[in-house]
């Protein structure tokens, strides 16, 4: 006799976990460790959120012998940033449930998660490149390569990293980020290493595709072609109203069932010298 089983039914909390292991394993900025992420706007009101940040403390001072040193006063700034919802849905008969070819609804959720976790990663590159000024906050260091520079390099790298001035330590940054059509390029360069080169004491997050100058490679058809990005440890934030769910409604007159999922998020660039926005020279 046939019996129902868990697998025949859509769970919406299961669903909502597998959903979730799909975002956490597509995302490439997220995932990288240039992101702050919290969840601190949970059960919190309001559809806006003021991102903090440290101002930086000057040299130290040279003192003298026996005289007290005066205090500096810490300071933070901050910008505002608006909650955003994404989400999709799906229709699904029961006929195509039973008749169709291989499992809509698991196809369902390998997308619902992939989709949000492109949602994120897209709206921190832009934020990772926005002109914050009028926000309270700055301008990333950008890098534009001369005209004849059209391919990514270690010379074209070398050169955007000296943006940084001496704040250049590899171990404090996340990664360069670039578009699938420079992949072949970062290949191409002598000073590339291949992330199955890179030993099994080095760990490599999804979306890696090896490392240059100590720092890893990404790859994103997020960000544009032509253009890269060298992020900080902690450059960017995301906030989470809400993580991904999945919800689900029953229409009996139509045998079908409807499957939505939806996230809440803010975003922001923490750090204004800890991006740095490369862009080659079209011809």
């Amino acid at each position: 006799m046939p019996t129902t089983i868990a697998a025949n039914l859509i769970v919406p909390e299961v669903w909502a976990d597998l959903a979730q292991a799909k975002f956490t394993g597509a995302v490439r900025v997220l995932n990288s460790g240039a992101v702050l992420t919290d969840e601190t706007l949970v059960g919190q009101p309001g559809d806006s959120i003021d991102f903090p940040k440290w101002t930086a403390l000057g040299e130290l001072d040279d003192l003298a012998e026996g005289t007290a040193m005066g205090t500096t006063v810490m300071g933070q700034e901050s910008s505002k940033a608006t909650i955003k919802e994404a989400g999709k849905a799906v229709e699904i008969t029961d006929k195509a449930l039973l008749t169709g070819l291989g499992d809509p609804r698991a196809e369902a959720q390998r997308q619902f998660g992939i989709l949000a976790a492109r949602k994120v990663d897209a709206a921190l590159i832009v934020q990772a490149q926005a002109d914050e000024t009028a926000q309270g906050g700055g301008l990333p260091y950008k890098y534009a390569a001369p005209a004849g520079t059209t391919k990514f390099s270690w010379p074209t790298l070398v050169a955007a990293i000296a943006m940084f001035g001496d704040e250049w330590e590899p171990s404090e940054f996340a990664g360069v980020f670039l578009n699938s059509a420079q992949q072949a390029e970062a290949y191409a360069d002598p000073q590339f290493i291949d992330a199955s080169k890179l030993g099994a004491e080095t760990p490599v997050r999804t979306g890696q595709i090896g490392a240059i100058a100590g720092v890893p490679v990404f790859v994103t058809n997020r960000i544009a072609a032509k253009t890269f990005m060298v992020l900080k440890n902690n450059s960017l934030g995301a906030l989470y109203k809400r993580r991904p769910i999945v919800e689900t409604d029953r229409d009996i007159l139509k045998r079908t069932t409807v499957i939505t999922t939806n996230v809440h998020y803010a975003v922001k660039r923490l750090d204004d010298k800890g991006v740095c926005v490369g862009t080659l020279a079209a011809t």
